[in-house]
């Protein structure tokens, strides 16, 4: 037997679509986009292009816009579709998701196993991300609670 291939599934997954979706839009959250600024000497001067003020200088489009065709595409519209508590799950999702994948990365780095020089600018991305997803889990409750749907 001879091996011709080595497949790392490390941050691989099989899931609902759903997932990639949410990944792919999550610059556009008000709340990624808080957690996400760089962490540098002047993060005043760190201008997102995901923010709304800088997407047509920018040239990135708007997020409801790529979900307007994505449920086109795909037949439904996961905002709005269960009264967009798939959306929100999705996005909570995301949240704690990227909070493991900082935890592991901040992990390797104290153990002195980080694949970067820049590894420990994740450190705080652990704990904000699992704040901005419990945020989301509390408005989501509330949400449900008073019949009110969410959008990105």
């Amino acid at each position: 037997m001879e091996v011709i291939a080595i497949l790392d599934w490390e941050l691989s997954t099989i899931g609902h679509p759903l997932m990639d979706v949410v990944f792919f839009t999550s610059p556009f959250l008000d709340d990624y986009i808080k957690i996400d600024s760089p962490s540098t000497s002047s993060p005043e001067k760190y201008s997102s292009p995901y923010r709304a003020e800088n997407r047509a200088s920018s040239g990135m489009p708007d997020p409801e816009e790529l979900l307007d065709r994505y449920a086109a595409k795909v037949g439904f519209d996961l905002r709005k579709d269960g009264g967009g508590r798939d959306w929100q799950t999705g996005a909570i999702f995301q949240f704690v998701r990227s909070a493991t994948i900082s935890h592991g990365i901040q992990a390797r780095t104290i153990s002195g196993q980080a694949s970067s020089t820049f590894s420990h600018l994740y450190f705080s991305k652990t704990k904000t991300s699992m704040d901005a997803a419990l945020v989301r889990v509390n408005k989501a409750k509330e949400a449900a609670a008073h019949g009110i749907s969410h959008r990105i």
